[in-house]
């Protein structure tokens, strides 16, 4: 599929069926077989009809998206089905983080002329958290003007919104003792994922490891890893990529990744990079960090 410029993070949604995620795994294993048929002008053609499914398939969703406009993109985009059709034409969804802030726009000088600061804390399906510091914080009248000023601005400029919640500010932080004595020491946790002799050059591999998806690959007699899936979080998973030297190309969107550092070549961004050790060709990848004892 054609690559595309980096997306917006999606919204929260519940997982997909796991019948949904077969049919993914069915789909790249096809793609994979396609790969291999031998007759170069046949698998050309398949390719270049996959290819024109693909065109009308973006255009007809990229239309939608635009005739039904930002509350159509809200609504449907929660759907994981969706969701995941959506990562998989690289097309944009709504940022309700972004949403609240513009809405809030006109509303933070206000708070400001009076020596207060109104700050978002998180917004999770239409539910909007913020907090109130500075002069504001204990005024008798506050829960008035959140009410009035700030859920009336959300109600007009965040079509997703549902609750308005004001949350205590942290109390203040106070110093803590010089501290005396030992203290405890951390190291990475390493996990065993494989060995060298079962990962060849130029292979990939995907992997579930304490509940994580990781993408291990090797190039020159290095290994690298990184968590599995694009965008980064994404359910799409990265084995049925292809390398075409150093450059891993994503099977969904075309991005391509540069295997040795996780960075994007063609576009902004980067997969999570995992640190790797290897221990008498034992492969083991750190997945945290442990507390080992006393300094």
């Amino acid at each position: 599929m054609a690559d595309h410029s980096p997306k917006k993070e999606l919204p929260m949604v519940q997982p997909a069926p796991a019948e949904f995620r077969h049919l993914l795994e069915w789909i790249g294993a096809g793609l994979e077989r396609m790969e291999g048929i031998e007759d170069e002008q046949a698998r050309e053609e398949v390719f270049a009809l996959l290819e024109g499914i693909d065109i009308l398939h973006r255009q007809a969703l990229e239309r939608l998206l635009e005739f039904g406009g930002r509350e159509l993109v809200e609504r449907v985009s929660r759907d994981p089905v969706v969701h995941t059709l959506l990562e998989m034409y690289d097309l944009p969804a709504p940022d309700e983080r972004a949403q609240v802030e513009h809405a809030l726009q006109s509303v933070y000088p206000y708070f400001e002329s009076h020596g207060g600061k109104l700050e978002v804390l998180g917004v999770e399906e239409g539910r909007v958290r913020v907090r109130l510091s500075g002069s504001c914080e204990g005024c008798p009248g506050t829960a008035t003007t959140l009410g009035r000023v700030v859920e009336e601005a959300l109600r007009e400029g965040f079509l997703g919104f549902s609750e308005l919640v004001a949350e205590e500010p942290p109390p203040p932080i106070r110093e803590k003792p010089i501290q005396l004595g030992r203290r405890p020491m951390r190291r990475p946790r390493w996990v065993s994922v494989g060995r060298m002799e079962d990962l060849a050059s130029g292979e990939m591999r995907s992997l579930q490891s304490e509940g994580a998806s990781l993408l291990l690959a090797r190039l020159d007699g290095e290994v690298y890893a990184y968590r599995d899936g694009c965008p980064p979080g994404s359910m799409l998973t990265l084995r049925m990529g292809r390398m075409e030297g150093a450059t891993l190309i994503c099977p969904w969107h075309g991005c391509r990744y540069d295997i040795r550092t996780g960075k994007r070549e063609d576009a902004e961004g980067s997969l999570p990079v995992l640190p790797v050790a290897v221990q008498d060709g034992e492969i083991k990848v750190a997945m945290g960090v442990e507390e080992v004892g006393s300094e």
